[in-house]
């Protein structure tokens, strides 16, 4: 239980079983493959796999058709293993087709029912003014023109009041002002010029529209009803459509992006014509169990290299932990590194559960912690807080406290209050951690120098200690120990550790 020993796989085989590995391949939890661009070495003929991005434009138009015919697109249907592209295609183009059919006539019809609605309106706001429009429109020299435009537009008029036209304001809502303005034919267009650059949007009145606006309006009104009903119809012809190709949909959808998927690892590909080769790291411990996977496949050859052998070409292993479940969650806190060889998960997994269990073991919070860590199961840390939930709960039953003011049956009690036990729990986690660690860059330092005298090294844990011990003897165990003899030790230690900062200073200058 520590990082794994990697070696680097080099598997080739068959360019006709190509798709065959890259179906086995994608299911691999311990592989890690090697980009191909990093393995080709300026050989003539040899070159990665290009990728063919045929199903990334095939899950595009599939987003687009489900966004129109509004389908929740998932994957819960078992992909097939192959796609005949010019079926689906000519498939997606039907259906393409016939929902641009539905929209084309929604569109129109939206679009004429917004103007009916503008016009209605329009109207509404006539039928409250004196704008006689029987004698604007017999005028041979006058033009009216009716619209709105923006609120907060309105203070601008203003500044054209010396301008050759007539304003009238029909009323207004929370975002329009609806009005018209009359001007001679002369003028027209400088007018219209100024009324554009306020944004007006002209409303045409109906030409039957003369003397009898509750008949208009009526017309009208009649008018956007049935143009509901009708927008409604392709609403329904879209939810038909929607539920006669659904499963065809999803089945294709889910296809598509599995290839895709498959599609993806071709970069890992190196093309030798005849012949394919994918570079990628393994555990030594696995290799067996991976080879078995390919056994149905007659072309493939193995060849195991060092994992280090491409160094120089960037092609560097991951590293890769191994560790019991009841350690595991414990990787979040031990953060092991690409350039470390050692793994400390098991030391802070001993650490924390020890320190959960004996010095902060409670019922309660040993439940909360259990609770929390459940509901983040799916989070880095959930697992850890599950973990230290279940220490915490057993180190509870031992003492039987709830939240460390409830005691529920005679049990086991250290010789600690509360706060002492809190405290020394949360003293030694800091330590602890501070100790592994220090252990962990010993172990890594190639110095002597360096591994006895720094903060991380004897010196440092020395340091660390002796408060450590003379504050436990002093405050809980209320002995009255001299503190010279503490004093000499830290303050040489300190000493040690400043000269060799200096010395090692003065050496790099």
């Amino acid at each position: 239980m520590a990082i794994e020993e990697m070696v680097l796989l080099n598997m080739t085989f068959d360019r006709q079983d190509l798709d065959q590995v890259l179906f086995k391949l994608k299911d691999s939890k311990y592989f890690y493959p090697q980009s191909a661009s990093k393995i080709v070495n300026n050989v003539k003929g040899v070159h990665a796999l290009q990728e063919d991005n045929v199903y990334t434009k095939m899950l595009d138009r599939l987003i687009q058709i489900a966004s129109d015919i509004k389908l929740d697109l998932n994957r819960d249907l078992s992909p097939d293993y192959s796609l005949n592209y010019d079926k689906n295609d000519a498939y997606l183009k039907e259906m393409e087709e016939e929902i641009k059919k539905i929209k084309d006539v929604q569109d129109q019809l939206i679009q004429e029912k917004e103007e009916n609605e503008k016009t209605l309106e329009m109207l509404n706001r006539l039928t409250l003014s004196e704008v006689n429009l029987d004698q604007l429109a017999e005028s041979q020299y006058m033009k009216a023109r009716f619209g709105r435009f923006k609120r907060q537009n309105l203070d601008k008029i203003k500044y054209y009041e010396g301008r050759p036209f007539i304003f009238n304001k029909l009323g207004e809502d929370h975002n329009y002002v609806w009005c018209c303005y009359i001007v001679t034919n002369n003028l027209l267009l400088e007018v219209d010029n100024i009324f554009q650059a306020l944004g007006f949007e002209e409303i045409e009145i109906p030409s039957f529209v003369h003397g009898k606006l509750d008949d208009a309006k009526k017309e009208l009104d009649d008018e956007i009803r049935a143009m509901q009903e009708y927008i409604l119809r392709m609403d329904q012809k879209m939810t038909i459509l929607r539920e006669t190709n659904k499963v065809d949909l999803l089945k294709l959808y889910s296809t598509a992006s599995f290839l895709q998927r498959i599609e993806a690892y071709k970069v890992f590909v190196v093309d030798y014509q005849s012949k394919c080769a994918i570079y990628g790291f393994l555990p030594t411990r696995i290799v067996d169990e991976f080879k078995a996977r390919f056994s149905s496949i007659s072309s493939m050859e193995y060849q195991q290299l060092p994992a280090d052998i491409l160094d120089h070409q960037q092609v560097v292993a991951p590293t890769v932990v191994h560790n019991a479940k009841i350690v595991k969650p414990f990787e979040a806190v031990s953060k092991v590194k690409q350039a470390d060889v050692i793994d400390t998960t098991i030391a802070f997994a001993f650490l924390y559960y020890a320190v959960f269990g004996i010095f902060l073991g409670d019922l309660g919070v040993g439940a909360v912690l259990a609770l929390l860590g459940l509901l983040m199961r799916k989070k880095k840390m959930g697992p850890l807080f599950l973990s230290l939930g279940i220490a915490t709960l057993l180190g509870g039953l031992i003492y039987g406290d709830v939240f460390y003011t409830i005691s529920l049956y005679p049990a086991i009690a250290l010789p600690l209050s509360t706060i002492y036990k809190i405290i020394d729990g949360l003293v030694l986690l800091i330590a602890g951690t501070y100790t592994i660690n220090a252990f962990k860059k010993m172990y890594l330092q190639n110095s002597t120098v360096e591994r006895v005298l720094s903060m991380k090294g004897i010196c440092g844990l020395i340091v660390v200690y002796a408060v450590l011990v003379y504050l436990g003897c002093a405050f809980e165990a209320h002995m009255n120990l001299p503190i010279m003899p503490f004093a000499i030790v830290i303050v040489a230690c300190l000493v040690l550790i400043f000269v060799k900062s200096i010395m090692k200073k003065r050496s790099t200058r």
